[in-house]
């Protein structure tokens, strides 16, 4: 769990800069010590927080999970009824059926895992 979460914290922290770059050529030169700052002041302010943004992480992964069932949909719709966004190519109606059962598989886990967060909370 710890490797996964220092793995974490670095890839965002970098990923977080690297936003930054385009703002600024100065954020370019000093990259490897905004990231090490960035790691610092989160850590300070986890120390101070406790353990409420471990909660909030939960929370936005299962919000993340209903993201998969909203691009499928678009997907899907585009591939049944938008055949000029595919340069009229059209799809096996057994493909559109086995993405539609996706879709549906994905809408059911991404509920569930919303409906388990009451419990995160109490």
């Amino acid at each position: 769990m710890w490797s996964a979460a220092i793995t974490s914290v670095i890839g965002a922290s970098y990923t977080s800069v690297s936003f930054l770059v385009s703002f600024s050529s100065l954020v370019e030169k000093y990259r490897s010590q905004i990231v090490v700052g960035f790691i610092a002041v989160s850590t300070v302010i986890y120390l101070f927080i406790g353990t409420a943004p471990a909660k909030l992480l939960v929370l936005a992964g299962a919000l993340n999970g209903l993201i998969l069932p909203f691009g499928l949909a678009v997907l899907l719709w585009v591939a049944a009824r938008r055949r000029d966004l595919l340069g009229g190519y059209r799809f096996p109606k057994w493909l559109l059926a086995l993405g539609v059962a996706a879709w549906l598989l994905s809408l059911y886990l991404g509920w569930n895992a919303l409906s388990g967060l009451d419990e995160l909370w109490a």
